[in-house]
């Protein structure tokens, strides 16, 4: 695969012009958030599809995402253009950069949840290749910076009044990712012990770690239906099993259960809002 670092700079160099603030070293991990157990647009498990290339893919090349999908001429390609100056106009979709987020919460789930329950932590040298902005690129933002200029995003952050859900940095990080070079861990929710998941996470060459889990009691939703909607509440109702929603139950509704994927992504977002450290049934 032909890995061409002077695009690279280039467009990590595009982002360091607008970078605000001091000049710092980088010191929080980069994580890229995604669901486990989900499969790839020819029905195979996604985890054995990275087992098989040992790389991670952008959704340029896969035409799947956790987020909105608009690669291949749509949203997300006219803000590359605008974002990197140009640079990966006339790229290949392998060439193209991969999403994840900065870790300054340092939580264990991830930097970004809302994309999934489980997440690569990369290794430290990413920062390298990573630029960095705030908000997520979804909201068209103004402020922009490369590894060693994070704080003047982090600082933006942390007086925002975002919901938990989007306060994240998004990264983006230019080049290949290879598995066995540039990926440190693959953190998993502890629901997934035991699984196919499992069996499948322990073929990558990496580390498997395990965080603290996501776990929500779906009653607690009927007060909560303003956040993503009545529908998606009792959604999250009939997906539940026996009052409680874990992330597998989520991925057992796509494959068996019939339901549009974008619901599942609202019901998703009540979990990994309101069910990480937090549930009361007993």
């Amino acid at each position: 695969m032909p890995y061409n670092a002077s695009l690279y700079q280039e467009a990590i160099e595009n982002i360091r012009s607008r970078s605000q603030g001091v000049a710092s070293q980088p010191r929080y991990d980069l994580t890229i958030n995604f669901h486990p157990d989900r499969l790839t647009a020819d029905s195979t498990p996604l985890l054995a599809a990275i087992a098989q290339d040992l790389r991670i893919k952008s959704q340029f090349e896969t035409g799947t995402s956790n987020g909105g999908l608009s690669a291949n001429g749509g949203e997300r390609w006219r803000w590359e253009q605008r974002v990197f100056g140009g640079v990966y106009d006339h790229a290949l979709n392998t060439q193209r950069p991969k999403y994840g987020a900065l870790n300054y919460q340092c939580l264990d789930v991830g930097a970004s949840p809302r994309f999934g329950s489980a997440h690569f932590r990369l290794r430290p040298h990413m920062h390298q290749r990573a630029t960095f902005c705030y908000p997520d690129s979804y909201f068209e933002p103004e402020h922009f910076a490369s590894s060693d200029y994070t704080q003047h995003l982090i600082e933006r952050a942390e007086k925002d009044q975002h919901d938990a859900l989007d306060a994240y940095i998004e990264a983006h990080f230019h080049g290949d990712i290879d598995l066995a070079t540039d990926v440190e861990a693959l953190v998993l929710d502890p629901i997934f012990r035991n699984t196919e998941v499992e069996i499948l996470a322990r073929r990558l060459p990496i580390n498997l770690e395990w965080h603290s889990g996501f776990k929500l009691c779906v009653t607690e939703l009927s007060e909560r239906t303003d956040y993503r909607g009545e529908k998606y509440v009792s959604l999250a109702k009939d997906i539940a099993k026996n009052q409680i929603l874990t992330p597998d139950l989520l991925g057992i509704a796509l494959q068996n259960g019939g339901y549009e994927e974008q619901d599942v992504k609202k019901v998703w977002h009540y979990l990994a809002r309101f069910g990480y450290q937090h549930w009361s049934c007993g």
